[in-house]
């Protein structure tokens, strides 16, 4: 069995519900409630590449892709670089040793940024808690101000079962925006 992204990205291809999964995701994201700013706005538009805020970078160490890294963009037609913050829509994925994530969700920063995602894991051969060579699907809640703490849960959907089928899990690390 090929080890590493290629090996995944090809298992993930042939898995109709971890498509499903992530169909079902990028709907939610799309349809999902417009921010407050958007519905005060008299132009309705559409998300652009213009709307991007900010790119996140982050290292940190989480159950079950153990050390990992990765990166994610946050995308607002507001300004949130002024004191007051803001809210958008955020993706985004990270690698490590275990495996690797994409997500999407719903971001607020300010004081302390906050987040809640929609997440898919891919485990390989070596993932902290989590079965093996298994695709998870689940939420994910974080917080913090260039530390990252998150908590979360997700259901395995497909790959051999050496549990009870789901996980918490959990994200300690560092997130470093470089705003546009």
């Amino acid at each position: 069995m090929r080890q590493g992204i290629l090996g995944c990205m090809t298992l993930v291809r042939r898995n109709e519900n971890t498509a499903v999964a992530l169909l079902m995701m990028c709907v939610a994201l799309v349809a999902g409630p417009p921010t407050a700013q958007a519905q005060t706005s008299t132009n309705p538009a559409k998300r652009q590449a213009s709307d991007l805020q900010a790119l996140l970078l982050d290292a940190a160490y989480s159950k079950a892709l153990r050390p990992n890294f990765g990166a994610s963009l946050f995308l607002s037609d507001g300004d949130v670089k002024n004191s007051e913050g803001g809210s958008g829509l955020i993706v985004g994925g990270r690698v490590g040793l275990g495996g690797m994530q994409v997500w999407g969700g719903k971001a607020l920063l300010g004081v302390v940024n906050t987040d809640v995602r929609g997440v898919v894991t891919r485990t390989w051969n070596s993932p902290r808690g989590a079965s093996a060579n298994s695709t998870y699907v689940g939420g994910e809640l974080g917080c913090g101000q260039l530390f990252r703490l998150s908590v979360g849960y997700a259901k395995r959907i497909s790959g051999p079962s050496t549990d009870n089928g789901h996980i918490v899990t959990w994200g300690v690390g560092m997130e470093i925006p470089v705003w546009r």
